[in-house]
Order: structure tokens, then C-alpha cells, then sequence
């Protein structure tokens, strides 16, 4: 335990009328360091999102440009950048929220408040009904109608896609929706919500003790 860290501790909580002893400071900083820990994963885990997603985007979006050589080029490239460029600037909005943010003994209850509420925004959305049943069905369909679409020389709907091929991308829509919304929700369950069960955890822990020095000093 850094004994820097037990000085600052010691030294806030006469400014606050807290007056913590030893075992109160060790407890404090023991959820400091768990809460830290937590948001470093989560911050690790946002750039991790971040980097791969643009890298993946722009990937795509160079394919894209190279392989099709029809008249539906540069709409399907316009369609996918806008696409791409709204889930990414999702992911880094979420990820400015708690971009700068520290985890200090002095304002660490206010600090984790903050923090879990920004990750539980991302978490929620990603769990929403939105998200698994509408932004996973539709990447998996316009991801479908690409490959089609690509290397098409026609420019009618109806030349394009028989009704019997409409039906067979139905099928396979489902069938793969009900195989990669589990496998997207597990995902985000480990590289997010785990570590914001972590910071909750935190939070509940902080509380308790405060609780427990309110009744002591009642008594």
C-alpha cells in the first residue's frame, strides 16, 4: 500500500471531521484500489473498442471502394461510412465520459457515482432492445446485401434480388441473429458490465463503511 496514498488519507479526513484510524484508512484505500482497477479495464477495454472498430470501418470501407465497380459504389461506401461512423462515435462518446476521470480517497463516493452512471448508459444501450434487435439484425443484413450488391451489373431492385433470394436472406437473418445477439451480449457483458458490477460493488462497499461510522458516532 503506498504510503503516500495513507498520508493524503489521513491528512483529508481531519478536514472533513472524519478522523479515520488505521483499519478505516487501510478499507478506504482498499476500495480506491479495487474501484481504480476496475475503471482501468474499462477504459482499456473502450480504446481496445475504439481502435478495432475504426480499423475494421476503414478496412471495409477500402474494400468497398476497390472491389465494386457499379454504379451502387459510392452509395453503398456513403451508407457504410455513415454507418460505421455512428457506432464508433458512440462507443467514444461513452469513452469521453470517464476518459479523465481519477479515483481519489478525497472524492472517491461522488467520483465512482459519476462513473458508473457514464458505463451504465453504454451497458444499458448495448442491452437495449434497439440494440439487439434492430442495430445487430440490420449489420447482419446490410452486411448480406453488400455482397450482393457489390459486383451487380443491373440496376433494378427487381434483377437484383428474386423473391426466392429475399427468402433466403430472411432465413439466414434469423439464423444468424439468434446465434451473434447471445454471442454480442456475452461480449459486452465481459469487456463492460463485469467491471461495472465491480465499481457498484465499490460504491456499496464505501457506503456501508460510512454507514457504519454514522451509527458508531451516534452511539
Amino acid at each position: 500500500m503506498d504510503f503516500n496514498d495513507i498520508k493524503k488519507t489521513w491528512k483529508s479526513s481531519f478536514k472533513n471531521d472524519e478522523f479515520l484510524d488505521k483499519d478505516k484508512i487501510e478499507a478506504k484505500l482498499k476500495i480506491k484500489s479495487k474501484s481504480n482497477t476496475a475503471l482501468n479495464k474499462v477504459k482499456r477495454n473502450y480504446k481496445f473498442e475504439l481502435y478495432n472498430g475504426s480499423i475494421l470501418s476503414l478496412l471495409i470501407l477500402v474494400w468497398l471502394y476497390l472491389t465494386v465497380t457499379n454504379e451502387f459504389k459510392y452509395i453503398l461506401v456513403g451508407i457504410t461510412f455513415i454507418f460505421v461512423s455512428i457506432l464508433i462515435l458512440v462507443v467514444a462518446r461513452s469513452y469521453s465520459r470517464i476518459k479523465n476521470i481519477k479515483l481519489s480517497t478525497h472524492q472517491l463516493k461522488p467520483a465512482l457515482i459519476k462513473t458508473i452512471e457514464s458505463i451504465e448508459k453504454f451497458v444499458n444501450f448495448s442491452k437495449s432492445t434497439l440494440a439487439k434487435y434492430l442495430l445487430i439484425p440490420f449489420s447482419l443484413c446490410y452486411g448480406m446485401l453488400l455482397s450482393i450488391f457489390k459486383n451487380t451489373e443491373s440496376t433494378k431492385i427487381s434483377e437484383i434480388i428474386s423473391s426466392e433470394e429475399l427468402i433466403r436472406i430472411a432465413i439466414l437473418l434469423v439464423v444468424l441473429s439468434v446465434i451473434f445477439i447471445p454471442i454480442t451480449q456475452y461480449y459486452y457483458k465481459k469487456m463492460f458490465k463485469q467491471h461495472l458490477d465491480e465499481l457498484k460493488e465499490c460504491l456499496k462497499e464505501f457506503e456501508d463503511s460510512q454507514n457504519i461510522d454514522d451509527n458508531t458516532n451516534l452511539k
